[in-house]
């Protein structure tokens, strides 16, 4: 891995991963980085700065909120064989997200943990659109949507290429020998699936907002939902905007998992945040990777960068980062959730770099479950023909669902 050099005022990257740590899949995990430590992982991006950290865990992810009954429970969709396809399912339609009056987070208080943020977009299939990174035996089955190079939604696994199928003459009936699954590959992997673009962070007033992001990998927090505070301090260094973040609520879903992330960090998905190492983001948005910013802090990073002075007003970070956001998504109308969520960032994230944070485990709104579940792979066991075929001829008779890619 090679270590990049960001500013005289830090001294390296973190990275972590951005969809599965075991190299069998073929895919590879989310990633974030500290302007100002290195490790030699190699995940994608976000933005950490600050001096060389001692960084100390939080404790355990606490239970679900009880008290939140406006929100739905649990992550759920009725479970069952996919009877359609279609190459132009897009990502989930637009629903104005329901308010909810989300109760103070007090630190001492049950459950109330603290924690800090950090930033990427890189891309990549999300770790929890792997078959094997979900409970395969929960009722209702969930497993995260990915999408394609255009952002339309497409299976994220599908029947093995090399299923050993055949007609038994004997028995005069099609006998599988052999039926596995393979997953949809990462974009980061020269696959075809990428994260869908509606993941980008979405503001419902000026002091609650949703947004989705990854954990850390031993806590494979697939599809759970946490409630962030932000206390108006920083991971690194407070400034200006840390301040102006303060008594903010954002409200999140685990869609990834790093390996290098701590507990209690959460990074979450924010376009312009910073690519990474694995970026596929560029190319599927036709831009240089210049054009994204930094690899690791996007485009906050490169504007600190620029300014030559991290105690500049935050106004001036907010306007950079705003600039660079409309330079790059504002020129095409399909990228208008791209632009939203880059904008979030300057706006009502106040181009806060590493705030810290009371984090609690709660109940996912439906606007959450609406964007992560797969509208396609709603069973385990769905027989999705893949892509590019079946190496191996199956008898006629033998039931599939065809999937034009």
């Amino acid at each position: 891995m090679k270590y990049k050099c960001l500013c005289a005022f830090f001294a390296g990257l973190l990275i972590f991963a951005c969809n599965n740590s075991d190299p069998s899949n073929g895919n590879l995990e989310s990633s974030s980085s500290l302007n100002g430590y290195s490790s030699p992982n190699e995940y994608s991006s976000s933005s950490i700065s600050g001096p060389t950290p001692g960084v100390s865990s939080s404790s355990d992810i606490s239970e679900p909120n009880p008290d939140i009954s406006s929100s739905s429970n649990i992550l759920g969709s009725s479970s069952g064989v996919l009877t359609s396809s279609s190459s132009d399912l897009s990502s989930s339609s637009e629903v104005p997200p329901e308010i909810i009056n989300w109760p103070t987070l007090k630190k001492g208080d049950p459950g109330v943990k603290e924690g800090w943020g950090s930033r990427y977009w890189d891309g990549c299939k999300p770790h929890c659109s792997l078959r094997d990174n979900v409970d395969i035996n929960a009722n209702p089955f969930t497993i995260c949507r990915n999408c394609n190079k255009n952002n339309k939604e497409i299976p994220t696994f599908t029947l093995s290429p090399n299923i050993e199928v055949r007609y038994d003459e004997w028995a005069k009936e099609i006998k599988e020998d052999w039926v596995g699954y393979e997953e949809t590959k990462s974009s980061c992997q020269n696959g075809i699936a990428y994260a869908c673009w509606d993941m980008a962070p979405y503001a419902l007033d000026d002091n609650l907002a949703y947004a989705f992001m990854a954990t850390a990998l031993k806590n494979a927090s697939c599809g759970q939902c946490f409630q962030l505070q932000f206390d108006g301090g920083a991971k690194y260094g407070e400034k200006q905007a840390h301040g102006l973040l303060k008594g903010k609520t954002l409200i999140v879903m685990a869609t990834n998992t790093g390996s290098d992330v701590e507990d209690g960090q959460f990074d979450i998905m924010i376009p312009g945040g910073g690519p990474g190492m694995f970026d596929s983001f560029a190319e599927q948005i036709g831009v240089s990777k210049d054009q994204l910013g930094e690899g690791y802090g996007g485009f906050l990073t490169t504007c600190q960068q620029e300014l030559h002075d991290y105690d500049k007003p935050a106004k001036e970070f907010q306007e950079c980062v705003r600039n660079k956001c409309n330079a790059v998504f504002s020129k095409k109308s399909e990228h208008k959730d791209l632009l939203r969520g880059c904008l979030w960032f300057a706006d009502w994230y106040m181009a806060a770099d590493n705030p810290t944070y009371l984090y609690k485990k709660v109940d996912c709104p439906k606007y959450f479950t609406d964007k992560y579940l797969s509208t396609i792979n709603k069973s385990p066991d769905n027989k999705i023909e893949p892509y590019g075929g079946f190496k191996k001829t199956i008898p006629a008779g033998y039931e599939t669902q065809k999937w034009i890619w």
